[in-house]
């Protein structure tokens, strides 16, 4: 058995540890900064940091369970989501719910679109759904749960789906089609509009998930990059799942899934009944929830603004222009063109592998692509000038070392 598979037997210690001690031990295993920092992403300045940091430790024990009933709480979660939909051309009854991350944001989404196809699609027996492969693997997780299926389809050159081949693999059984803005795997934007034609063609469901690029392609746009029209002012386009723990830059765990119109919103909702208990109904799948990511997102959302976003996506792409040239300053080193994030580089020369596992050996807790093999730089604007060129200067250490038959042992890269 590996060691990392050991059960762990520990019994509840007879007298309690002193907070000190408490604290010393978790100061010496944690990791330090900056090598845990693409880890730990995605995360703004400091100042960002303690806006979040105090409105979740404030409200922390406060159960984000009363979401729907509160006042006091309730309307700081629709004021979250009302920020948040006014960024995705919505309609005048879009809306949305706050979730744990983008697996329950699409997991709401799938689960919304299974019971919509009950009425709308009665004749489904196995219903599925239909996307690009590098659709996130949260949809086959969701699948499981809900007893659905995932068909996937071949992509183009540059990593994107396509909508002929997403029409091809629709049957009698498709409920949704998803597609990503961008993916994970190649950061590139699906071909959302030709993809949404041919699902509103077939009367399904259509998801985008924009987990990443939720809330900062609004204001790449902003900023005059050319990015493929990905939200709600694409006809057809239902739902759309966007990761306020990414590029909102809020505390984890948050999320948010949005619905084009409040009467999709009802598919997302369980309402229980109880005899005893009495009306049983949640914001999302969990019960019991900490507050605390609800408003540190309110905090984060109104302590920035548009101008605030702006300049920290400003200076995200500072940060991708200075890695894009150290790294393909680097010989045999190859950055990726991606629409939106995360940055991906491989080599040319070296084994992509042994790269990741001497950047691990200096301490740096990497991720990366098992297939085709890459190494991946989540960045932030928490990652200062030093830290990067602290990475930049193992980087290219680490491959001219091997370059030059220094030893080469390959890694296990893997996404998370």
């Amino acid at each position: 058995m590996d060691k990392t598979e050991e059960k762990i037997v520990k019994p509840l210690p007879k007298s309690g540890m002193s907070f000190d001690a408490i604290k010393d031990h978790l100061d010496r295993i944690s990791m330090p900064e900056p090598y845990a920092h693409f880890a730990r992403a995605f995360r703004g300045p400091k100042d960002v940091q303690e806006v979040g940091k105090y409105a979740f430790e404030k409200f922390m024990s406060d159960n984000g369970f009363f979401s729907l009933y509160l006042p006091y709480m309730q309307t700081i979660e629709q004021e979250v989501i009302a920020m948040g939909v006014s960024l995705l051309h919505p309609t005048e009854n879009s809306t949305g719910n706050f979730t744990s991350g983008g697996t329950e944001s699409n997991f709401s989404a799938m689960h919304a679109a299974k019971e919509w196809a009950k009425i709308h699609k009665p004749k489904v027996k196995k219903p599925n759904i239909v996307a690009p492969f590098t659709i996130h693997p949260s949809f086959q997780k969701g699948a499981r749960y809900l007893d659905m299926e995932v068909i996937t389809t071949d992509l183009d050159e540059n990593g994107r789906g396509i909508a002929a081949n997403i029409a091809a693999a629709i049957n009698e059984d498709t409920v949704m089609v998803a597609a990503s803005a961008p993916s994970w795997h190649y950061a590139n934007i699906d071909p959302i509009p030709d993809i949404a034609a041919v699902a509103k063609d077939a009367g399904l469901w259509m998801h985008v998930d924009c987990c990443i690029g939720g809330y900062i392609s609004p204001f790449l746009e902003r900023l005059g990059q050319k990015l493929t029209p990905w939200d709600f002012r694409v006809p057809g386009v239902m739902s759309i799942s966007a990761d306020l723990h990414k590029f909102g830059y809020c505390q984890k765990p948050a999320s948010t899934i949005y619905w084009r119109d409040a009467a999709l919103q009802e598919y997302h909702y369980v309402s229980i009944d109880d005899p005893f208990l009495g009306p049983y109904k949640m914001a999302g799948f969990s019960g019991s929830r900490s507050a605390g990511p609800i408003f540190a997102a309110w905090a984060v959302l109104n302590y920035l603004g548009e101008e605030g976003y702006l300049n920290l996506t400003r200076r995200v792409l500072k940060m991708k222009e200075k890695f894009t040239k150290a790294v393909n300053d680097i010989e045999g080193l190859v950055m990726w063109k991606v629409d939106v994030m995360p940055l991906h580089f491989h080599s040319s020369k070296a084994p992509t592998s042994a790269i990741y596992q001497g950047l691990l050996d200096k301490g740096w807790l990497m991720l990366g692509l098992v297939h085709p093999e890459a190494i991946t730089l989540p960045i932030d604007p928490a990652l200062t000038d030093e830290d990067a060129d602290k990475l930049i200067a193992d980087l290219r250490e680490v491959t001219e070392t091997i370059l030059k038959g220094g030893k080469a042992k390959s890694g296990d890269i893997r996404y998370g």
